[in-house]
């Protein structure tokens, strides 16, 4: 699928078939917007901070327990610990629930990840950060439950950004073809998942994996960051 962009800029869908990228990244000078990986010193105090909040179960089949738990920075709720959608995996959420920024917002610690945020050029759904336990995995799954993914006007695209990995952190991708790429993300980068793709993530070090999930509606810009 291509798109050609107001300023005539024709984009076309991620190349290799398999769902992930790393985004392009832009200067003022070339661009007119900046958007550059966040150096991991500033993320540090951030994953820190989170090692002493409550999280919550993501809701799933794939892992057992509190495996892989979520602690929502804006979603439809002001309860950081409701990381729910209306409508997807009958969750408790009323269908005219308000998107809204939730009370970690107001963290001063959240500061480095807000500051992030506003250099994105898109409006955001739900932003959450998940956590994987050390040692564990996430089975191989899709999330194409969520009908509102896509990379079309007005739909929903995920983008990860690591605050708190390691190489023993493997996150695996099945592309077109049906096979496996494997991938080992870097703290502070931002990266393209199509979660509709089955995917699974390994952690195998000593260390709880912490990435930041943003939930963007797509317009041209973010394509650009993307094809």
């Amino acid at each position: 699928m291509n798109w050609v962009t107001s300023d005539g800029v024709k984009l076309s869908a991620v190349p290799n078939g398999t769902g992930f990228k790393e985004l392009n990244y832009f200067t003022e000078e070339d661009h007119n917007w900046h958007f550059q990986p966040v150096d991991e010193s500033l993320l540090k105090p951030v994953a820190d901070y989170l090692d002493t909040l409550d999280f919550h179960k993501v809701k799933t089949k794939y892992t057992k327990g509190n495996v892989w738990t979520a602690i929502a920075l804006k979603g439809y709720s002001k309860d950081p610990l409701d990381v729910t959608k209306p409508g997807v995996l009958k969750t408790k959420a009323k269908t005219d629930s308000k998107l809204q920024w939730t009370d970690l917002y107001k963290a001063p610690e959240m500061k480095p990840v807000l500051d992030l945020l506003r250099t994105l050029p898109c409006r955001m759904e739900r932003v959450r950060f998940m956590k994987l336990e050390a040692g564990k995995v996430i089975g191989k799954h899709t999330d194409k439950i969520d009908k509102d993914l896509g990379i079309d006007d007005g739909q929903i695209t995920r983008i990860h950004m690591p605050v708190r990995t390691n190489d023993l952190v493997t996150f695996s991708i099945w592309d077109d073809n049906k096979f496996k790429q494997d991938y080992k993300l870097k703290t502070g980068h931002f990266y393209y998942t199509d979660v509709r793709k089955a995917h699974a993530v390994e952690n195998l070090s000593d260390t709880d994996r912490i990435h930041l999930v943003m939930d963007c509606y797509v317009n041209n810009e973010l394509r650009m960051m993307i094809c």
